[in-house]
């Protein structure tokens, strides 16, 4: 039996080109490349882009996300804004991120 892919649903697909330029969009799995997609979504998604990740991730996916992935794919700026937002400000890896020595050469 054929393994079914979750594709993007319509409301994100119009995002898909400013966010996915480089992707076929319906190459993309919902539940495969989940990692992928929160770090387009939550570095340059729009609102409505965004709502639909919190909609279809939750919150805690989110916050696992930010403490290991999104700490190398996110810029500081967009760490420290989802850190605030959900309450991740306290956690040790988050502040040594923030507070560790910027890359001079690509600084964010």
């Amino acid at each position: 039996m054929a393994e079914v892919r979750a594709g993007l649903p319509e409301s994100l697909a119009k995002d898909a080109t400013f966010l996915f330029p480089e992707m076929d969009v319906g190459e993309l799995d919902v539940h495969e490349d989940w990692r992928y997609l929160l770090g387009r979504v939550l570095e340059y998604g729009t609102l409505e882009s965004v709502r639909w990740a919190m909609d279809t991730y939750g919150r805690e996916r989110i916050r696992e996300f930010i403490r290991t992935r999104g700490l190398r794919v996110l810029s500081r700026k967009t760490v420290n804004y989802w850190a605030l937002l959900l309450d991740l400000h306290d956690e040790e890896c988050i502040q040594r991120f923030l507070t560790g020595p910027r890359n001079p050469f690509w600084p964010n």
